[in-house]
């Protein structure tokens, strides 16, 4: 009787694959004899163990949770890993482009990677409260001649054949064990925070160049518009120096301003280019791939801002995320210091092992061991002192770290507070601008043609129009661009939902 090992190998490689264990068969031949040497422990063995390491090299089972754990930290958040992101095939909205950045745009997909890769940190963390189980195996043959046990000359063939399986639980170690898990948990909450906090600066950088794009081709529009408003006025020059109204001075004048027109669109072409190409990376595509906006109106009337100021320095106290990751990262610090502590304490294992050897010709061994160790480093060349005081200024600088973005926190939400309340008052202003500047280069080409007036005073009443226009998509960018500065400081982009059109903010 023998037995026979079948293993599915990957595409003929030779190894093992770990999702379809080794078969062990026996096979009983008629006429032979017996074979000498026993091989069936540690082939028992690999077949056992086989099925145990199938379980441990998946990346499915998640046995401590950590992935809920995660997701509990990032409440409201849609993770991207593992998801296909979609391009929208109409024209993109403002939310269209904000959910297909959060889905796609690479620093986001770090952001969560990154998350995961803690959480796994964790998980390896807690492994620490079960036992580990190590299995060890050797066969060995001897041929020709040779000294056997005894000591004495032979020439049969020898097998030795030794398999064993230890079982280690470390019992109690003075708190390594639970500050490490501390400190993995609290920083897999820091890692949760980051990814919140990177989902809205994701949100953020789309506003300015979605608005980006829309600004860029209205101030296209408006150049191209600008050129055909100075190639009229050219017309109307040439036509009253043709009928002996005008100079040619006029027409020289209206042709520089024309020219300068052309010159402007261009510019204006390659700014617009720019802008469609940086939106198109930021929404993690290529930045040849274009998109057709189809962006809200800005509304003509915006409130007034009335939220008091420590009202919203509370707010951002509460909501900012990456306030909050600083604060974990402190007491992740904190725990290292416990764990720093406990490198100088006893540590407390048991130990069970079953061992089995056989050699031809000798009684085999067959037997189970247990043990109690105790590990305690008296002196470690004052390795563990040296530990514990880096792991006091690690803390110190996660301590100042925290007050730094504390500070940046309130910054932040005083600059937003009154950039969106300049913004504002900006588009009330560049509204009445831009309608007077209109009736004024009207006023101006009537005046010139019924002889009363100048080409300059034309000239003039055109660049101040191009000027307005200009002013005015400025206003609108710095309004979009401000409303989500403002949303970001207080911590609430984490979705395009804050910047709807008419949604209270503050």
């Amino acid at each position: 009787m023998h037995t026979r090992l079948t293993c599915h190998d990957a595409g003929g490689s030779g190894l093992i694959r770990p999702d379809r264990p080794c078969r062990m068969t026996v096979v009983r031949p008629q006429g032979r004899l017996r074979r000498k040497g026993c091989l069936l422990l540690p082939i028992a063995l690999i077949t056992a163990v086989n099925g145990a390491f199938a379980a441990e090299t998946e990346s499915g089972p998640d046995p401590f949770h950590t992935d809920q754990a995660l997701h509990r930290g990032t409440t409201g958040l849609s993770d991207p890993l593992g998801y296909d992101c979609a391009t929208p095939a109409r024209s993109l909205t403002f939310v269209a482009a904000v959910e297909l950045a959060l889905c796609a745009n690479p620093q986001t997909r770090t952001a969560w990677a990154q998350a995961h890769e803690q959480a796994a940190a964790l998980g390896r963390a807690e492994s620490a409260w079960l036992p580990q189980l190590d299995a060890t195996g050797s066969v060995e043959r001897q041929y020709g001649r040779h000294a056997d046990i005894n000591g004495e000359i032979v020439s049969d063939t020898q097998t030795n054949t030794d398999a064993a399986i230890n079982l280690t639980w470390t019992l109690y170690d003075f708190g390594n064990r639970a500050g490490r898990i501390e400190s993995a948990r609290r920083l897999l909450d820091a890692a949760a925070a980051t990814a919140s906090s990177v989902v809205q600066q994701t949100v953020g950088l789309v506003v300015q160049t979605y608005y980006g794009v829309v600004a860029g081709d209205a101030s296209l529009v408006a150049a191209k518009s600008t050129v055909e408003i100075a190639a009229h006025s050219l017309e109307i020059a040439q036509a009253l120096q043709t009928g002996g109204a005008g100079t040619l001075g006029d027409v020289l004048q209206a042709q520089t301003a024309h020219e300068q027109a052309i010159l402007a669109q261009v510019q204006a072409e390659a700014v617009a280019r720019s802008a469609h190409g940086s939106l198109s990376v930021t929404l993690g595509r290529a930045a040849d791939q274009g998109f057709l906006l189809a962006p809200d109106p800005v509304p003509t009337e915006v409130p007034t801002l009335t939220a008091r100021m420590a009202d919203l320095m509370k707010e951002a106290e509460r909501q900012r995320p990456d306030l909050a990751a600083a604060r974990f990262q402190r007491d992740a610090a904190e725990a290292d210091i416990g764990v720093a502590r406990s490198a100088g304490r006893p540590s407390i294992q048991v130990g069970v092992i079953h061992h089995y050897t056989s050699t031809t010709g000798v009684p085999s061994e067959n037997y189970d061991q247990i043990g109690v160790s105790v590990n305690w480093p008296l002196f470690t060349g004052f390795n563990v002192t040296y530990g514990v005081r880096q792991a006091q200024a690690a803390l110190h600088v996660s301590e100042a770290n925290l007050q730094q973005v504390q500070l940046t926190v309130t910054l932040d939400v005083w600059n937003g507070y009154y950039n969106l309340a300049s913004a504002n008052e900006q588009l009330t202003a560049t509204a009445d601008l831009l309608k007077t500047a209109q009736e004024n280069e009207q006023v101006a080409i009537g005046r010139y043609k019924a002889g009363v007036g100048s080409i300059v005073d034309v000239l003039t009443a055109q660049t101040a129009l191009a000027n307005a226009r200009q002013t005015r998509i400025n206003a609108e960018l710095g309004w979009s661009v401000s409303r989500a500065q403002l949303a970001l400081a207080l911590g609430r982009l984490s979705s395009a939902a804050p910047l709807a059109t008419g949604a209270p903010l503050p």
